[in-house]
């Protein structure tokens, strides 16, 4: 009896031990996912300087410290507008699959583990509204930026996060029957920012004064800036898509998140070669400083075409997706400059939206297992029908980010708080210098071939004389304002201290020269 007693008391301690064992495990597996999740998520927010180097050192502008302070403040207002709606609006209960109705400023929560699945999605919708800021470079107001990235990362992007991501969207759920496949937003983050970055160059039209494209101008960090911008970019794009997967902890995650970086590699690669070849041989660019800016482009317009299927396609796949999306935003940015009359100084639509639509298209043909090149015969049904829910789903976000952010920027231009003042400064003396040299025409055209006469005819003012009277009243107002300021400039020159970097402004007009589009 004793034995058996014993007996019993040793079971009893060993399925303790066992259930303790468990519970350890499980504690173990939740650490671990949440570590995967903040760690990728703060490499994530580390593309905000790639992004902002890539846009100081892509392009030649007057006030640098405006571009900078714009992407600090997306950091600022997107977390806010994250915060307070964003969060509720992408995984809160669903109102019929379009968008969530609870947790507004994190509100009624589950626990605070719920916390790193908030941080690790506020860096991926940091990251689609910092693409929207390349294609406006330089010449929003810091009212109008601090309204549309609230606006964009506190609704717009978050909804379409609800229909894909939520697991209770009407993209991809049981709701209706439907699967929206993307992996890592190649649609959802990509295609989103891209367009309504789109819509906002749209908005803002060409600009009347192109900046100086001569060798000179260009600053001699400007290569420099590029190139690590594009590594810092690079760095978080292999966290954004390994981190995709969400856990680690499950059978099959560590594979998952394996193939998704080295696909993640592999894509980026292919699109810088393909992007070089492209324009050494079909483009015949020979600027070294422009190839270098496309060639960097095209690698992460490779890595975005590849993001909606990094974890499902096999090494061959990721390298024709890389290069094949590197080729689609050579087309694009090509197009876009040459026979529209939208400019995008850092072609952010050329590099998120075209590559990211062309990836979520691919995914169904190039999914290992179930694409259309891969399924068989038995399967090819569900793969076109899988290839249609992405179209759906694509023309979906698309027309809805279009009509939201068009409209968005459409009010803050009518109400004069979308452009900078430099960029409507721009826009006057173009117009000005434009109407004068059509009254000189018209008043010099027709009729002084018909009636010919004797005297010479009065000079044309041409742009390069109106160029250089705005830079002798601009200098010459420096030189009045320095003479009122007093004696302090003086003081500071006989004590040996020079005015700091931030103190020399640069002229508004010095580094521009008038081109008519």
């Amino acid at each position: 009896m004793a034995t058996l007693e014993t007996l019993d008391g040793r079971m009893n301690a060993t399925e303790a031990a066992i259930a303790d064992i468990y519970g350890k495990l499980d504690v173990y597996a939740v650490s671990l996912d949440t570590l995967l999740e903040i760690l990728c998520g703060c490499l994530i927010m580390t593309m905000q300087a790639g992004f902002a180097l890539l846009e100081v050192g892509s392009v030649k502008v007057a006030n640098v410290y405006a571009i900078l302070l714009n992407n600090v403040m997306d950091v600022c207002v997107g977390t806010a507008g994250y915060f307070f709606f964003g969060y509720a609006v992408a995984f809160g209960p669903t109102t019929g699959g379009y968008m969530g109705t609870a947790h507004f400023a994190l509100t009624d929560l589950e626990s605070d583990d719920a916390l790193t699945w908030v941080f690790f999605q506020y860096s991926f919708a940091a990251t689609a509204t910092a693409i929207v800021s390349g294609a406006m470079v330089g010449r929003t107001s810091y009212h109008g930026y601090l309204i549309y990235s609230f606006v964009i990362t506190g609704f717009v992007y978050p909804t379409v996060v609800h229909w894909t991501w939520s697991g209770n969207g009407w993209l991809n759920s049981d709701l209706y029957g439907l699967a929206f496949q993307d992996f890592a937003g190649s649609g959802v983050v990509h295609a989103c920012g891209g367009t309504a970055a789109l819509m906002g160059a749209m908005v803002l039209g060409r600009r009347k004064l192109a900046k100086d494209v001569e060798d000179h101008a260009i600053s001699e960090s400007a290569p420099a800036l590029v190139t690590l911008g594009f590594f810092i970019l690079m760095v978080g794009f292999f966290a954004f898509n390994g981190s995709s997967q969400g856990a680690m902890s499950s059978v099959g995650d560590s594979g998952a998140v394996a193939r998704a970086v080295m696909n993640t590699g592999l894509a980026c690669a292919s699109g810088g070669l393909a992007t070089i070849l492209f324009e050494r041989l079909v483009h015949k660019k020979i600027n070294d400083y422009y190839v270098l800016c496309i060639v960097v482009n095209g690698c992460l317009g490779g890595t975005v075409a590849v993001c909606a299927s990094a974890n499902v396609v096999t090494n061959y796949g990721a390298l024709i997706i890389g290069s094949s999306g590197a080729i689609i935003h050579c087309l694009w940015s090509i197009s876009l400059h040459k026979f529209t009359p939208i400019e995008d100084p850092v072609d952010a639509t050329a590099v998120h939206l075209a590559p990211g639509v062309w990836g979520v298209i691919l995914c169904p043909f190039m999914d290992k297992e179930k694409g259309i090149f891969y399924c068989g015969y038995d399967g090819q049904s569900a793969a076109w029908h899988q290839l249609g829910v992405n179209i759906a789903g694509l023309v979906a976000i698309i027309a809805y980010t279009a009509l939201i952010t068009f409209c968005i920027f459409k009010i803050l231009d009518k109400v004069k708080l979308l452009r900078s003042t430099q960029e409507k400064f721009e826009h006057a003396e173009a117009v000005r210098i434009h109407e004068e040299l059509l009254a000189q025409q018209s008043h010099h055209g027709f009729f002084k071939d018909v009636f010919l006469v004797h005297h010479e005819p009065e000079p044309k003012k041409s742009v390069s004389s109106e160029i250089s009277k705005m830079e002798l009243f601009f200098q010459h107002s420096d030189s009045e304002s320095d003479k009122q300021s007093g004696g302090s400039n003086e003081d500071d020159q006989q004590s040996g201290v020079r005015p700091s970097a931030s103190d020399q402004q640069p002229s508004v007009v010095s580094s521009t020269d008038f081109i008519f589009h």
